[in-house]
């Protein structure tokens, strides 16, 4: 976390609030307090939900932000004085509701804005495009989504290596292209599993929203990950030369 603050106070601003560590970082504002106290410590686990993604869970669970059919609908960004304190439609409740009181509606809505997730149709009011929350390239969310997705993934398969019962361990399954495809035909598949991935992966969430709430809270943290891979023959190679030089040393 204090790199996350020394990057952020580079453009010479002393004061750097703690929504925008917790964009950063993965983490919330709620949680940046928590071990502001102890960064001279060990490091404490952090929990990967940035408070951006938490806004567009609710967004497209909420029943008080969907209308016919399910569909998002557009929201103003602020409460109107008048209704603060009640349980009204606007960014700013959804903001409290998910990602903590103390979060800034400001820094959460521009994260969203600048990864295209929300658009701003001006006059106060702005519609969501998008079910989930994907950082700039590079950036240390990106970079620490890439490092979980490494970690589960292995996990995964570190499991069911172990398994010695059929049908037991973790779902883990692969299909590949047994001749490959033509350029033509790969920008085809791009399109197709983008538009069946993306709904697999909205049918999931719509089940854990369902079954992992504040009223339902478990302690069992799990998750589907869809990934797309295209081989890079170079890199196999080389790695097929790795393997058969370790092999050849008996390593």
């Amino acid at each position: 976390m204090k790199g996350a603050r020394s990057e952020l106070a580079a453009d010479g601003r002393k004061e750097v609030s703690e929504e925008e560590v917790g964009l950063m970082t993965g983490m919330t504002a709620l949680q940046v307090r928590g071990t502001r106290g102890s960064e001279n410590e060990a490091s404490p686990a952090l929990n990967y939900s940035w408070a951006a993604s938490e806004v567009l869970a609710g967004w497209h669970s909420d029943v008080l932000y969907l209308g016919p059919y399910g569909l998002v609908l557009d929201v103003p960004i602020f409460t109107e004085a008048a209704n603060r304190g009640q349980d009204v439609r606007s960014f700013e409740s959804l903001v409290q509701k998910y990602a903590g009181p103390g979060v800034s509606v400001e820094i959460v809505l521009d994260a969203l804005l600048k990864s295209g997730a929300v658009q701003n149709l001006g006059n106060g009011i702005v519609r969501c495009v998008a079910r989930t929350y994907i950082a700039e390239r590079l950036s240390p969310e990106n970079i620490q989504a890439f490092a979980e997705a490494v970690h589960n993934v292995v996990g995964t398969m570190a499991v069911n290596l172990k398994r010695t019962v059929r049908g037991t361990g973790l779902l883990q399954r692969t299909v590949f292209a047994d001749y490959g495809l033509s350029e033509e035909d790969l920008a085809k598949f791009n399109g197709f599993i983008r538009k069946t991935g993306e709904k697999f992966i909205d049918e999931v969430d719509t089940w854990f929203s369902k079954h992992s709430n504040k009223e339902k809270q478990g302690e069992i943290k799990t998750g589907i990950g869809l990934y797309h891979y295209v081989e890079n023959n170079e890199d196999r190679e080389e790695y097929l030369k790795l393997l058969q030089g370790e092999a050849a040393n008996g390593l």
